[in-house]
Formats: C-alpha cells, structure tokens, sequence
C-alpha cells in the first residue's frame, strides 16, 4: 500500500519512489505558498524522471503513461486490446497467461502459439505465464499484483474468483490497485455475471436489426467483420484505468472500474436508444403498434425487416446518406447536410422539393412515390460511372463522397501510412508484418512500437523484477 510522506503530503509507492509525475506536477503548482514543499516535490520529481525516462518538468519521453504498470488478465480481443491502447502510450503492460497461451495464439495459427488474430491485438505487452492453480503460480502473482499499478480483466466473474484475480482477492493484495472489470451484461440484473461474445451482443441490444442486413435466403446478417463492440470496450477500459489512476492521486486507494459490453453496445447506439416519453420516435411507435401486429401474423424476419427499415430510415436518407453501386463497384455517398445535398441537385441536375422547399409537407399524399422516385434515379445515375469517375466529380463540388474500398486496400494505402495508421512490425518468429498502429499520437514523445510478445517471453524479466531469485522462478515457469 502507498505510504504516505507526512512532511510533504505525498502517497509514495512501496518501492520508495513517487511514481506519477504528472499527479506531482499538478501538487507543485497548488504548492507555491510553501517553499520547503515546492523544493521536496523538485526532488522527487527528478527522482521519478531518473527512474522512467522523463525530464524534471514531468515530460514523458516515451507516451504519459509511461511509469504506470498494468497487469492484463485477458483474452480473445476485449481485454488484450485495451491492454495494447495502454502499452501505446507507454504504459509497462503485463499480460498473464496459461501456460497454454490465450486462446487466441491458436486462431488462424502460422507458428506454435503465434496466430494472425493475436499479433494485432497485444502489440507491446510483455507476457507472463503462470499456473494460478498452482500455490507457486499465485504467490509469484502477488509479488506482480504488489508492485502494480492497475489490473484489467475480460474474463468471467466465477472465472476470476475461483483463479483469486477477482478484485476482492487483489485489492487485499495491493489496496492501491486500480481494477477494471469487463463482463458481458454487468454484474447486476437477471444476466448479471452471464458470459457474452460481441456477435451475441449484437442481437441482443438490437444492432442486428438496426443495420437491416439479410443474406439473399432471408437470413438475419450480423457485423461479422469487426468485433465492433469488444473493441469499443476495451477502449473504455483503458480510460477506466487511466481515469482510476488521476484519481486515486489525494487518497492512494484503489478501486474497482465497472465496463461491459453491453453498456458499450447501448453507447454506441444513444442516437437510436433515445425514447422521449411523451413524443415518441415513428419507430418506438412502430415496435409498440405495429411489431406485435406482423408478429401476431405470423410474418418472417424478412418481412418484418423491410417494414421496419421502412420507418425506422427516412426516406430521405436512404437516398442522400448511403452507399451506391457505381459502374465497377461503389461509392459511399455523405450528404448528411442540407447544404451538400443542393448541391448535388444543382450538378445532377435534378429536383426535390424535401431539399429546396423548407414547407415541404412529407405527409402529403405524392410524398411516398416521390421519395422512390428519387432513389430510383439516383440509383440508375451513379451505376453511369466508375467509382473514381463519381469521386472526382463530386468531390470537386464539394460534395462529400468516398470509394468503397476492400480492408486489404488499406495495408498498403498512403494516407494511412503518412500518419502511422498502418505500421510494420518484425516479430520474434522473424516475420515481418503490417498492421494498425496506435488509436493516438502524443507529439511530446511515443513508446518504441514492438510486435506482440512470444508466449511466457517476459517470465525471467518480470519475476526477477518482483524479487524472485532465479531458482525461485525455474521452479514455476513452464517456458
């Protein structure tokens, strides 16, 4: 637990050294009335910048996050990636592993315990093997937990508990820790505690039906191309630990940060989950009114999704806000405003009174067939032409517009590349790959970027570090 220094009114680190030096910063200046205290804060905080690369004033060299320890208890993509987003900015991120690995070293495998869906996801950690059922695997965990910082766990809560990395187990252990949990529905409720993958959620909090896709047997489609909502998850985690650790700075105690998938999956949807009490959207009027009605009628999931979309997606937006077919391909279309979308009347030479006339009445009996009508032209317009074709003509009017691209575009696209969005990596395997870089840049420094760590690489490292001697961590190792 942090010591707290009497003369200064700073907690301490067990090791001795005040390891935030942005928390001091920030002392510092509300410290000006003391002198005695202003020159104590210069002192540590040159300690910690000797210690962890940084400059007297509280620089970081290497990412601000740089000092802070984390352990990651995850696996699969929630839990790995947030650890990744920590160690980007430079915090020393521990990943705990089975002696068997993740289980997702074993997905799309092209070497022993090295997989195409694991590299992209734990760039920059260093990983730790240890058998927590066995009483020598969890005492080395308690010399880890002790000298962390934060935890972060993607895995069930009966899971955790009966491993002792819950957070009951390891606050007893470090009263300091800053533990952020990531369960599937939340811990309370009728699901509290229940398992959960993305594509479930998907379903579950109405994605699914949201975006309308069907395959061409009638068939609900999900968004199978991206773990959308793990990754938005572990995004939330890792501001969990950093929020967790900013305010644990005038206490030094720690506590436990509640996230989850579904909470991340309703965020990502607030414009759609907004329901005003006393005037409600056309599609709550639907789901209440119309829904039990096709139900009732014994309606199919395809029926029930084309008249759903028909309400829940104004017309006008499935003419000025989507994607088209083009001659060789297709084109998204972004006249989100008013503005962008005359403007694109006045080149195509086409009229809509929805656009041009503010007093437009969309209850008028013509409205449907003139709504139709304009998406059937605009259709036919844009399979004319090629998608650069349409993309230089419209951008040059100012009219936003894009391709619709493959994800494999992307590994070698420039744009991407001049702002480090794609990166290359050599991984210990002695491949070299491609893959997306950090979610941020911080101009006053940046960690160097290494690929994700073979399976048990850190052991000695870490263990050493914990105050293991070398027999002590020959004895629990299993790589």
């Amino acid at each position: 637990m942090p010591e707290f220094c009497r003369s200064s009114g700073i907690f301490r680190h067990p090791s001795g050294m005040a390891r935030h030096t942005a928390a001091i910063s920030r002392l510092y200046n509300v410290s000006k009335t003391s002198p005695d205290l202003q020159c104590y804060i210069r002192i540590i905080m040159t300690e910690n910048a000797s210690h962890n690369g940084s400059d007297a004033n509280g620089t970081y060299k290497k990412g601000p996050l740089e000092g802070i320890k984390v352990i990651e208890f995850g696996n699969f993509v929630a839990g790995p990636f947030a650890g990744q987003i920590l160690a980007d900015m430079g915090a020393e991120v521990i990943k705990i592993e089975p002696p068997t690995g993740d289980p997702w070293r074993v997905s799309q495998p092209f070497a022993p315990y090295e997989s195409r869906t694991f590299l992209p996801l734990n760039r920059g950690v260093k990983s730790v093997t240890l058998n927590l059922k066995d009483p020598k695997g969890k005492a080395a965990l308690e010399k880890i937990v002790k000298m962390s910082d934060g935890v972060i766990s993607n895995n069930r809560p009966d899971t955790a508990k009966t491993l002792g990395i819950d957070y009951d187990s390891l606050s007893a252990i470090n009263p300091a820790i800053i533990y952020v949990d990531i369960t599937a529905y939340g811990m309370k409720g009728p699901l509290g505690g229940a398992p959960g993958f993305d594509l479930v959620m998907q379903g579950f909090t109405g994605a699914v039906t949201s975006e309308g896709k069907i395959t061409p047997n009638g068939q609900p489609e999900v968004v199978w191309s991206s773990s959308y909502i793990d990754l938005s998850s572990a995004y939330c985690a890792a501001l969990g630990i950093a929020a967790g650790i900013i305010g644990r700075g005038d206490s030094g105690q720690g506590q436990k940060v509640e996230t989850s998938l579904m909470m991340n999956a309703l965020a990502m949807q607030c414009m759609r989950i907004m329901h005003m009490l006393d005037a409600p959207t056309p599609s709550m009027t639907w789901y209440q009114e119309r829904y039990p009605q096709l139900i009732a009628e014994g309606k199919t999931y395809q029926e029930l999704q084309r008249d759903y979309q028909s309400v829940v997606r104004p017309s006008i937006y499935r003419c000025y806000y989507r994607a088209y077919r083009t001659k060789d391909g297709g084109m998204c279309l972004g006249t989100l405003d008013w503005a962008a979308r005359a403007r694109l009347l006045k080149h195509l030479n086409l009229e809509d009174p929805r656009v041009t006339d503010p007093d437009y009445d969309y209850d008028a009996p013509d409205a449907d067939k003139l709504a139709q009508d304009m998406i059937d032209t605009f259709e036919e317009t844009f399979a004319s032409k090629t998608t650069a074709e349409w993309v230089e003509e419209l951008n040059a009017k100012d009219i936003p517009c894009g391709p619709i691209r493959f994800s494999e575009d992307l590994v070698w696209d420039e744009q991407a590349a001049a702002n480090n969005y794609i990166i290359e990596l050599e991984h210990h395997t002695g491949h070299r790959y491609r893959t997306s870089g950090p979610i941020l840049n911080f101009t006053a420094g940046m960690p160097d970027l290494k690929a994700s760590p073979a399976l048990g690489e850190h052991n000695y490292e870490i263990l050493r570090e914990a105050g293991m001697t070398e027999d002590e961590i020959a004895a629990i190792v299993t790589r």
